[in-house]
Parts: C-alpha cells; structure tokens; sequence
C-alpha cells in the first residue's frame, strides 16, 4: 500500500548544547551554560485563538551530558499572583496548572514519544504516547528531575531527564520536540510548533538537533526490593518481601521482572452503577500492569490485565530496534481469585505479546497475541492491527482477530474505521464484526462485552471557537450506533447527541440526549436525557451538579450528582462526590446513593497523606426516603514518603472494606507497613 504523503514538517529545530556542567536543578537558570544555548521561542496559540500570537512570551533552552537531557524554561507573564499552583499531587492532572509540557520522540520515529509536563512549583507528571499521540499511557512513572520558581516577571523551571530513564537509538543525533505552554486562565494551550492538526500528533512536531549521545551513561540496572507486614483483625500479622528488577539491557531495550508484587495499597475501585446487561470494565491501578499499557491498547480488547488476580511473578519485555517495536509480558496467577465460577486450580501462565513495524508517514502495523494457559488448555486470541494515516487529516485504524478456545466456529472479530481528524473536527464510520463464540474464547484474558454480532457505528462533533460576548466554546457531537445478530435480526440501535458550551472562562454546560432500542428477551426502548454544570475558577475550586431522567428497560430513572473539588490549602486538596440513581418501580432494590471523599496533603511533591473514602446505600422507595441500607463501605488512609522518588518509598496504610467492588461486602480492618529501596 503507497500511503499518501501527510505533508509533515519539522521545520522548527533547535540546537542542543553539550555541557560538561552539573546542572542543579532548583527552578533557577543561573548556570553559565544556559546562557550559551540556543533559545527556543515563537509559540502559536492551539486554543482559544487558532494560529494566533501566544499570549505570553516562553523561552526554552536545552542542554546534556552523558547522563542527562535538561531543560530550562523561561516562563513570562505580567500577572504573576493569578497564575495558577494548585496541583501538588505527583501525576496529577498538571495542565490544569500553569505548566510546560515536553514532548520528546527519542528515536524520531513520529509515532513514539514521551511526555514530560511540569507546573510553576515543580510538580510531575508523565506519559508514554504511541500510534502518532492517539494512544496515551497516563500511568507509567520514572525518574526524573524538576523544579519550578515564580519570579517578579513570570515562572521558570528546570527539568533533567536520565537517559537511564527512556529508550533512545544512540546513533540518532536528531530527536522530535514539541513545547506546550497551559495558561488555565485564559483557556489557553499554545505550542511552540505552530498548525498541528491535533495537539498530540507526534509525526508533525520538530526537532532537536546536534546530539551526541554515543557515550551517554546511566544505571545498567535497578534493583527494587520491598519488606511489608499486614495485620488485619481475626488474622495472624502476615510479613511478605518481594522486589522489582529494572535492567537497560541497551539503550532501546529494557527487561522488567517482579517477585510477589505488592498491591496493597492500591486505592479502592469507585463504585459504577450498571445500566447495561453487559459486564463493567474497571481501570487498572497495579503499577506492573498499568506501565506499558499502551502498547496493548486495542478496540478489540484483547488484554485486559483485570483478569489477573494476585501474582507471584511477573515480566516485560519493552524495546525498539529500528523500525521494529517489540514488547512482551508473561505472569502466573490464580483465575479463581477474580472469577468464582472457575473451580480452584493451578496457577495460570498469562502471556501477552506485541510486535509493531513503522511505515511511512507515521503509520503502523503490527501482530498481538493474548493467551491463558490453564489445566493444559489455551484460551486467547491471536490478531492484525494498524494505524493508517494518508493525510495530515484522513487515517484509518482496524483490526483482525483469530480467537481460540473451546469453540473452532464463530471464533473471528474485525474493525475498519476510517476517520477525519482535524483541530476541531472529527469524523468517523465503523464497521465491527463479532462471531458468536468470540467472546467464550477471548474472556480468560481479554475483555469482549458482547458477541454475535456486526455493528455500524458513526460519529461527527466539531468544536466552535467563538471568543466574544463571554462564549468561548460551544461543541456540538452526534453518535449513531446499530448492531444486527449474525442470522440478521436487529438487536440495537442507539442514537447520543449533545452540546458542550464553555463560557466566562470558568463556566461548562452539557446537555446530551441519547436513545436506544435493545432486543433481549422483549424489545425495549431506553431513553436519557441529561445536564452538567460545571464550574472552575483555575485557581483550586471547582464545582459540578448533573441531573437526568428517562426510561431504563421498562423503569423509570432518575439520576443526579453533586460534587466539588477545592484547594484548602497549599498541598492540600480535598474532592466529593454524590450520586445517585433511582428507578420506579425499584423491583430488584436497584436505588443507589454513593458517597465518595478524597483528600491528598502534600508536604512536598514526594511526601503526602491520603484519606479515600467511598460508601454505596440501597434507598428505599422514593427519591427522597431517608431510610438507607448501607450495602459496601471503603476507607482507607494512605502516609508516603517518597525519598528516592518514584520508587524508593515507606507506605503506612489503614484500611477498612474491599478495594475490589466485585468483592463481597465486608468490614475487616488492615494495617499495612511497606519499605521500598533502590539500588
């Protein structure tokens, strides 16, 4: 296939400068070097303004030596007490801050990249991105160094980055580089590369240039032992030791093991309320899973790491080789511990793979195989997958998949799904075929709502930037989905508008209405139409209320939250959520009111406490009858010290109920005690 030339550009590049300096990373650029290097400026406003000035100037200039790249970043604005500090949580949501966000595709491949983002108080967050920026991996974590500083005239930062910490080719002396600038106040991302078709596209950012990287030095491998003792009321105190191994068997391939990982102090899964007949797809919060994620970020979900339960072992396998991207995972588990209708067995062999080959133009194709080997038999799935793009603006993603298992028949699943991508519109038609039997054969390890089935999906939203008379934004998005049985009966079709409108700065309205017909053991019509309104003042408030009613399978429903994020203090935030949904006539006691509380102090960005606490009650009768039943209860209390962030750490934590929401209700209480080391 000749894919058409997406007319790509790096014509924005800056020098790197070699130093044979220490830089000391403390938000202040008062090294010699800094003043020596080249000044990267000219940012272009994304949003509001398309293609606009920034509204403030930014100045960045990079350095490196054998063992780190750095960054010094030169903020202005006129108003230094209105910019915005109130993210303090490591990884936490940082562009919502004043904030500078790096994007570095280290072998310059304009499909992989990392993101680095760093607020005015120094404050981390980071990400891995593949498929040219469409998959985006918000859980992976590693070392690196940053630290911010309001001035008189502005903010500025510094930031190191280990070569230990990424995956680079050492022969490449050009890497991609894009710099995103956040002004919340002003609802504004400007980026130093100017016309992006989107703001994450990897394949059009530019370059830094003048690297030399043959003799870069780092830490060859890692060592992560830990030591935990558990006491719980009604048990013997428990103490367990374990550890990570990290080895850089290069500098483009990486080996992960873990012996008896710790999963204790994994924060509580929030409580979802089904309004399907299919199962629910919980996030994952286990750092072995959730790094490296996006390498397996598929439609057809073929790993879904939620099947595994506890594991004594694990490894990865994650690396580059010119135009080659492999990544592998292999790791034992009882399938019993997450699925109880399995009889008690052997340990499981899970195994995952992935094997990418780059093609012109950011494009990709790659093979990914997913298997549970269990009392001798294989259950898994073996498929085809790309991302296609033949313009700036026109691509395609799909897949084809070969599952296997106890069924031979019915056994095969695909997706094509062309689409137009532009910076403010999107557009796509899809056409998914699901045999009958695929999701019995893919279930052990991947994750399949529904089977039998082929389904057409479109959808159309484009977003309206007005600027004036205090509206900012209104964007309006039309959905339109139906799926017929393989003998050719309808069984669904679903139609989900609405009308997001931004305005005063501070100010969100959603409104959305959404239809639907189901055939099950009847036909039923469902129908929802609901409001959010949201407001954020950017400087550590925010507030949102919804409510909504319609028709759930015969019953009437009705549904509403309340919630509110603020900062109480500096480091100190605190979020709550109510919500509830009531059904008439409430047959199966399906009226439901949960409460969720979070609150995070930090000291410093790497010691913090943690208090999460969420409630699920059974409401009798009406919407406003008092008389509630509590059905689940979770609480837990977190204490970190991070003192070789990310990894080197002391964890104390109370805890009280299951984490797990498919877990049966229960009260017992832990304490848990966790030291974490480096070497």
């Amino acid at each position: 296939m000749t894919l058409l030339s997406p007319q790509l550009s790096h014509a924005q590049s800056v020098e790197a400068l070699q130093t044979e300096t220490e830089i000391q990373v403390d938000g202040v650029l008062d090294e010699a070097d800094w003043d020596k290097a080249d000044i990267l400026t000219g940012f272009t406003q994304l949003e509001p303004a398309y293609g606009q000035e920034a509204s403030f100037r930014t100045k960045v200039r990079v350095l490196y030596s054998k063992k780190y790249i750095y960054f010094g970043i030169e903020c202005d604005d006129p108003d230094p007490d209105k910019i915005s500090t109130k993210i303090t949580k490591r990884d936490g949501e940082v562009s919502e801050d004043d904030a500078i966000a790096l994007v570095l595709d280290s072998f310059d491949d304009d499909n992989n990249a990392y993101y680095f983002i760093v607020n005015a108080l120094g404050t981390q967050q980071d990400e891995r991105w593949a498929d040219n920026g469409r998959t985006q991996d918000t859980k992976w974590d590693v070392t690196w160094k940053s630290a911010g500083k309001i001035t008189p005239n502005g903010w500025t930062a510094e930031v190191a980055i280990p070569f230990s910490s990424i995956r680079f080719d050492r022969k490449k002396t050009n890497w991609g580089l894009n710099v995103i600038r956040y002004i919340p106040r002003k609802l504004e991302m400007s980026h130093w590369v100017p016309g992006l078709s989107e703001w994450f596209r990897i394949a059009e950012i530019g370059n830094i240039t003048g690297l030399k990287l043959l003799e870069t030095e780092g830490k060859r491998f890692s060592f992560i032992p830990y030591a935990q003792m558990q006491v719980q009321d009604g048990s013997k105190p428990t103490f367990e030791v374990g550890g990570d191994v990290r080895v850089n068997l290069s500098s483009n391939l990486s080996l992960d093991a873990t012996v008896n990982p710790d999963f204790a102090t994994i924060e509580g899964d929030v409580e979802q309320v089904n309004l399907t007949r299919f199962e629910l797809s919980y996030p994952e919060k286990r750092p072995f899973f959730m790094e490296g994620a996006e390498n397996y970020s598929t439609r057809i979900k073929q790993f879904y790491s939620r099947r595994i339960g506890d594991i004594p072992w694990g490894v990865k396998f994650n690396g580059k080789v010119d135009k080659w991207k492999i990544n592998a995972l292999t790791t034992q588990s009882d399938p019993n511990s997450v699925n109880a209708n399995l009889e008690p067995g052997d340990n499981a062999l899970y195994s995952v793979f992935r094997v990418n080959r780059d093609l012109k133009n950011a494009s990709n194709i790659g093979i990914i195989g997913a298997n549970r080997m269990y009392k001798g038999q294989n259950q898994g799935s073996l498929g085809l997958a790309s991302t296609l793009f033949f313009t700036r603006y026109i691509g395609m993603t799909s897949q084809l998949v070969k599952s296997y298992g106890e069924f031979k028949t019915g056994s095969w699943t695909y997706f094509l799904r062309p689409s137009f991508d532009s910076k403010t519109t999107h557009f796509h038609v899809r056409y998914t075929h699901v045999g009958e039997n695929v999701k019995e054969n893919m279930n052990a390890i991947g994750m399949i709502r529904d089977d039998n089935r082929r389904e057409f999906d479109t959808n159309l939203r484009h977003k309206f930037w007005i600027n004036q008379y205090g509206l900012e934004e209104v964007s309006p998005s039309v959905n339109y989905n139906m799926y017929w049985g393989m003998g050719g009966v309808l069984r669904s079709w679903e139609v989900d508008n609405s009308l997001t409108t931004s305005f005063l700065k501070k100010w969100k309205l959603r409104l959305s209405w959404s239809e639907e017909f189901k055939r099950f053991e009847k036909d039923f019509r469902n129908r929802d139409a609901s409001g959010t309104l949201n407001f954020n003042n950017k400087r550590g408030l925010s507030l949102s209320t919804a409510y909504g009613r319609g028709i759930n399978y015969d019953r009437d429903l009705q549904h509403a939250s309340v919630g509110f994020n603020v900062k109480i203090l500096d480091g100190w935030n605190l979020s709550y959520l109510i919500r509830g949904y009531w059904f008439d006539p409430d047959n199966d006691d399906d009226n439901t009111v949960i409460h969720y509380v979070r609150s995070t102090y930090y000291l410093n960005k790497d010691l913090y406490f943690k208090l999460f606490y969420q409630s699920r009650y059974d409401v009798t009768e009406r919407v406003f009858n008092p008389d509630f039943d509590l059905t689940r209860q979770t609480a837990q209390f977190v204490f970190v010290w991070r003192f070789l962030p990310p990894f080197g750490s002391i964890q104390l934590a109370y805890q009280r109920g299951a984490t797990i929401v498919t877990e049966e209700f229960n009260q017992n209480q832990s304490i848990f005690a966790k030291l974490s080391w480096v070497f």
